[in-house]
């Protein structure tokens, strides 16, 4: 038995969920199939360097890319959903509580756009990569809903789409990247449909065992999915507290992506997570310096600086974790400070910042930061805490155990259980 997964992060869950769902390019030998293409070779240049792109957090030029191989190939659905993928990352790249009404209301009509294109394709072309394309927009769509909290949405959504990725398998079983959409489905049906209490009465059932049968199928033999199969598996094995596992998935994806914040915040992530904190610190370091240097070449953009509010607050956390009070609270300053354009990093950082005023007995401190953050984004009960901790000066207290200060990103969808 597997632990319950109401403990899994949402905002986490779901930009695996879409990134494993989004058929981006990883290094892979090209396999034959028995219809066309799925994955038109006079797209493949600028699908591939657009997809790079998005992994190194390097939107403009992402953007650039993918609006080529629309140019290039406007009836084929792979470029429109890939352009679907973009927005989703533009919204999701550092949390999923980042809204942007403006891009939630792209996403939608790229994702009627991608869907339509993979309809007139399977009509007209290939029913096979109309379906693989269609479900794949189905899938977004229905983990779009998720954010939303739209769960009777978001069911049918991810219904349909694996029924269409079923479709996929049927006529063409050498299509291996379809294996991954069967995977993530099969898997949160057995993890996370038990603990959406709305979704029990659809009976969703799954099986954690296939999901992996498949999921390692699309790591090995996918032409598009391995790197993506390899971030599916070590979100899973985070959430599982596999976190030996999860390091030897992480370190595999910096080998493959080793110009790639993204990838680097999750080898930060998976050390917080084992309370290594030391070397929590060391890789803080590194992606600061890392944030600071100039850009190798006008063909890529340093894009560090977009999760290093993020880095620091786990830097300061695992300071705090350590007993360095000082320590922590420069690093929560310097997470205060960064221009983030998702603010609740700058949220917590007061929240935390108010707490060791108060460890140090800085009352008039620490009420001026919980004020402040009673102004800001709220976020994680963010102000609920705040009001709290007006009422009654924060104590750091073992409660019978560790103390431990937490990523709040280990506690994201306590929600769920309510």
């Amino acid at each position: 038995m597997i632990r319950v997964m109401r403990s899994i992060p949402i905002g986490r869950l779901v930009l695996a969920a879409v990134l494993a769902a989004s058929l981006l390019p990883a290094p892979a030998r090209a396999q034959s199939t028995d219809g066309e293409d799925p994955f038109p070779p006079e797209l493949e240049a600028d699908l591939s360097a657009g997809a790079t792109a998005l992994y190194r957090l390097d939107f403009d030029h992402a953007e650039e890319h993918i609006a080529e191989a629309v140019r290039k190939r406007p009836d084929h659905p792979s470029a429109h959903f890939f352009r679907l993928i973009l927005i989703w990352y533009r919204l999701t790249y550092d949390s999923l509580l980042n809204r942007d009404q403006a891009l939630e209301r792209e996403f939608g009509e790229q994702a009627e756009r991608t869907a339509r294109a993979a309809e007139n394709y399977s009509l007209n072309r290939d029913k096979a990569i109309g379906y693989l394309y269609w479900g794949g927009a189905l899938g977004a769509t229905g983990w779009y809903y998720v954010m939303k909290r739209q769960w009777v949405r978001a069911y049918f959504s991810g219904k349909k789409g694996l029924a269409y990725v079923k479709k996929v398998l049927r006529l063409n079983p050498r299509i291996y990247d379809a294996h991954l959409g069967m995977g993530m489905y099969q898997y949160y049906a057995a993890t996370l449909g038990p603990a959406l209490k709305v979704l029990s009465y659809f009976f969703i059932r799954g099986d954690r065992e296939e999901a992996f049968l498949h999921l390692r199928l699309a790591e090995s033999r996918g032409r598009y999915v391995r790197a993506e199969a390899a971030y599916f598996l070590w979100n899973a094995a985070m959430d599982e507290g596999r976190l030996a596992e999860a390091e030897e998935q992480v370190k595999a994806l910096l080998r493959a992506y080793p110009g790639s914040p993204f990838m680097a915040w999750c080898e930060i992530q998976t050390l917080f997570y084992q309370k290594r904190w030391q070397e929590v610190l060391r890789k803080a370091e590194e992606f600061a310096v890392k944030a600071g240097e100039v850009a190798p070449s006008a063909d890529m953009r340093n894009t560090y600086s977009l999760l290093l509010a993020k880095v620091f607050y786990h830097a300061g956390a695992a300071q705090f974790n350590l007993g360095r009070i000082d320590l922590a609270k420069g690093y929560f300053e310097k997470a205060v400070d960064q221009p983030a354009e998702f603010s609740g990093w700058r949220t917590m950082g007061q929240l935390r910042l108010g707490e060791i005023h108060d460890l140090e007995n800085r009352r008039d401190q620490a009420l001026k930061r919980y004020r402040a953050v009673l102004d800001l984004t709220d976020i994680w009960d963010s102000r609920k805490t705040a009001r709290q901790r007006i009422k009654t000066p924060y104590q750091k207290t073992l409660n019978g155990g560790e103390a431990v200060m937490l990523s709040p990103l280990q506690l994201w969808n306590k929600d769920l259980e309510d």
